[in-house]
């Protein structure tokens, strides 16, 4: 399969996949605005062409899918040039900035081969425990769900677009949040819906190349969830200023006993311990793991599709609605 890959930042993820999966080749990589940076990461993985035109590399052929790895708000539009010329699309997420334009990409993505990278579905870690949840840890009082990062720790950032809602839709709910949201679906499949939200904001201004920039979107946010079908009950707690701390933690409780994961967020290493009603107990512990979603895509068995990014994209936009989009600002 060759494909063309679009964004030269988080791209360069999408491009370390992409060299792990047999029969795939990257024949092109697209940028908005750093050449300097495409032409590195093509060198560096062995893609012979660069350009600032995803049309024109489209219409030229040669590929037959693309991976989409820009801002948000440009997905709707690469997302639909990569549909109407009958590629498989692979975008990364949050599907796109709002529900709606979410939704008419999930209504095309049906009749395609569309694919979102909710990859932490492929750590062997929660695969185990979405198990758990389904049998002996049954039925579910509470999933809880954490997410901690600290690539935005500090006042400055190398990525203006994510503080800016028209570009990004959200912050740390965008950046993290739509994981968890989707990880809880797929844990504990129900009908969840965000009862309450509340986000702060840590650094309202933040440095970029010389420049002082106001910061509009959340560095810190906590959403409180139910299912509208059962008695589980659920809280997301995500954070991309988490000083020292890179991990994603999920404790599930259930009539049968608690399980919890805890993930490094940077290799996929995971511990999980599970302590049942009857007084057994389990750990296991989880080697280095890449998550690549490309390989399910390869053998036929998509990790997510764009359902499942419409989906959590409702529980972005409900949880922006009900108190994560008016943040508190720490003063500074």
């Amino acid at each position: 399969m060759r494909f063309a890959v679009i964004g030269a930042g988080f791209g360069a993820n999408h491009l370390s996949w992409l060299a792990e999966c047999d029969g795939v080749t990257v024949e092109a990589l697209c940028y908005r605005n750093n050449a300097t940076r495409a032409r590195e990461l093509a060198r560096r993985f062995d893609v012979p062409r660069t350009s600032d035109d995803v049309a024109k590399v489209i219409a030229d052929g040669g590929i037959d899918a693309i991976a989409v790895a820009s801002p948000p708000d440009t997905h709707e539009e690469l997302i639909g040039l990569g549909l109407d010329a009958g590629l498989t699309v692979v975008t990364d997420k949050p599907l796109t900035t709002d529900v709606d334009s979410a939704a008419r990409l999930a209504r095309r993505g049906r009749a395609a081969s569309a694919m979102i990278t909710f990859q932490w579905r492929a750590n062997p870690a929660f695969d185990r425990l979405r198990e758990l949840c389904a049998g002996p840890l049954g039925p579910l009082a509470r999933v809880d769900l954490e997410f901690h990062h600290d690539f935005l720790a500090g006042p400055t950032t190398s990525w203006p677009w994510r503080h800016r809602l028209a570009s990004a839709g959200a912050g740390t709910l965008g950046d993290q949040g739509v994981h968890l949201f989707d990880l809880l679906r797929w844990l504990a499949p129900g009908r969840w819906s965000v009862v309450h939200g509340s986000a702060t904001v840590m650094y309202p201004r933040r440095a970029f190349d010389g420049l002082t920039l106001a910061a509009e979107t959340e560095d810190i946010a906590e959403v409180l969830l139910a299912d509208d079908a059962g008695p589980t009950r659920s809280r997301v707690l995500v954070s991309r200023v988490s000083t020292g701390r890179r991990e994603v933690r999920i404790v599930a409780q259930g009539a049968g006993g608690v399980a919890e994961v805890r993930a490094n967020s940077e290799d996929g290493s995971a511990t999980l311990a599970v302590t049942t009603a009857d007084g057994g107990a389990e750990t296991a512990r989880f080697g280095p793991n890449s998550m690549n979603p490309y390989r399910a895509l390869l053998d036929s068995n998509s990790v997510a599709d764009f359902e499942d990014g419409y989906r959590a994209q409702v529980l972005l936009d409900d949880a922006m609605r009900r108190g994560c989009g008016a943040p508190s600002v720490v003063a500074g």
